[in-house]
């Protein structure tokens, strides 16, 4: 029972209409034939026997009276019956003259009393008037039933969530329990609500990061501004005064035309970084083989001019991805430069496939990267500055560059420093 209510209640909307019509109709036809047949057959009460007579007797008596009685005979009954038309002989004697008449009933309308002519009529209009006004009501609680069933939950919970989306909340779910279309309707309800709900908080995340790298960056430039400052104060001291030689002016502006390349060196990052949310990628079927021996042949030149060993092994396929060559390629391109740098010996690149994902894992054999970097390394934030002037820029700029082909970018340290590529393919 528990189970046919369920499959009832899970039919698609069209055939729960049908059906509810189809019982409506059936109800309202079955209860429209019991009144019309009640009705008629108390009509059929009220009006007169076709089968029965009225006899009428007209007696005038010795005095001169005259005594009229009406008796209702059948067609039908006991002629034993007639005998009291009979007059016992005393009666005889003093009735003078009698007089008989016999009268059919005829069916009519016409001959009913005032109280079964309304009663009469009242039938009359219930059997024209019953099934149209129930028809009429069984429809609205059709509709009505229909109505409170299948859509007043699900359309209350559509109207509650667009609200909460309207005014940026999406922390709540959407629940239906049956499986007709409103329940597929609240579920993509669901799904787009979950997608915005993560869209905001992939969004809000790059947001605060941004910030946090901008306020690193801005951090960053006191120092080469402190320096040029301090610089300018101190010639505009001394100048006048002759006390400075040329040697010491010399060191001065080489001091400061390195704080300023510092500064031009800031502003571009910022500047590239900006450029990549204007990146469009430009999906294409490639040969994933072919573009492992393309990277391996251009590495290795470049290693081999550093005299580092390039290692580069796969478990692929002869299949093909859909990636964005080119900026697959500058991401391998920042990261590998970055090993360049810190590799004693060689440089380990590994293709693997892991169901939707191209991942690539560059190692190498140097020192592993700074604690301070690990710690924010899900983060886009810029490391400070080496000494060498490097601030990690490619890292950051290949994280981002991976999350926009859908992936994303993670470092470790095994034995020297590691960076995970996941590419979403």
């Amino acid at each position: 029972m528990e189970s046919l209510k369920k499959k009832y209640n899970n039919l698609p909307l069209r055939k729960f209409f049908v059906i509810s019509v189809l019982f409506t109709i059936c109800f309202v036809a079955a209860l429209s034939g019991m009144v019309i047949f009640g009705c008629t057959a108390f009509r059929h009460y009220l009006l007169p026997d076709p089968n029965a007579v009225y006899l009428t007797i007209e007696r005038t008596l010795s005095d001169g009276s005259t005594v009229t009685s009406v008796q209702l005979f059948e067609f039908d009954d006991d002629p034993q019956k007639f005998a009291q038309l009979v007059s016992d002989q005393k009666e005889q004697n003093t009735v003078l003259d009698e007089k008989y008449s016999i009268q059919k009933i005829e069916k009519s309308y016409d001959t009913m009393g005032p109280r079964r002519k309304l009663a009469y009529q009242s039938c009359g209009v219930i059997m024209a008037a019953f099934p149209a006004v129930s028809s009429i009501i069984g429809i609205l609680l059709c509709g009505l039933y229909f109505y409170k069933r299948k859509l007043a939950e699900p359309l209350k919970l559509l109207s509650d969530a667009t609200a909460k989306i309207a005014s940026k909340d999406l922390d709540f779910s959407i629940q239906y329990g049956f499986n007709d279309e409103m329940g597929a309707l609240c579920q993509s309800f669901e799904h787009m609500r979950m997608a915005l709900y993560e869209n905001n908080k992939i969004l809000w995340k790059m947001l605060e990061e941004r910030k946090l790298m901008q306020a690193s960056i801005a951090h960053d430039l006191r120092n080469p501004i402190a320096i040029i400052e301090g610089y300018t104060e101190y010639l505009q001291l001394n100048l006048p005064n002759g006390k400075l030689s040329i040697q010491r002016i010399l060191r001065i502006s080489d001091n400061l035309n390195k704080a300023a390349k510092r500064l031009e060196y800031y502003t571009e990052s910022i500047r590239r970084i900006n450029q990549l949310e204007d990146v469009e990628l430009n999906l294409k079927e490639t040969p994933v083989l072919e573009f492992v021996k393309d990277i391996e042949d251009d590495f290795s030149v470049i290693a081999s001019g550093l005299n580092i060993h390039l290692i580069v092994t796969h478990d692929l396929q002869d299949c093909l991805v859909k990636l964005d060559g080119a900026v697959v390629y500058r991401i391998l391109e920042n990261v590998f430069g970055n090993a360049m740098r810190f590799a004693k010996e060689k440089i380990t690149i590994s293709f693997s496939i892991n169901e939707q994902n191209l991942l690539i894992s560059v190692s190498d054999d140097g020192c592993g990267f700074p604690d301070d970097i690990l710690k924010n390394k899900s983060n886009l934030l810029l490391p400070k500055p080496k000494e060498d002037g490097h601030m990690g820029i490619g890292l950051t700029i290949s994280r981002i560059l991976c999350q926009k082909h859908g992936g994303n970018l993670e470092l470790s340290n095994h034995n020297g420093a590691t960076v995970k590529i996941i590419i979403g393919i």
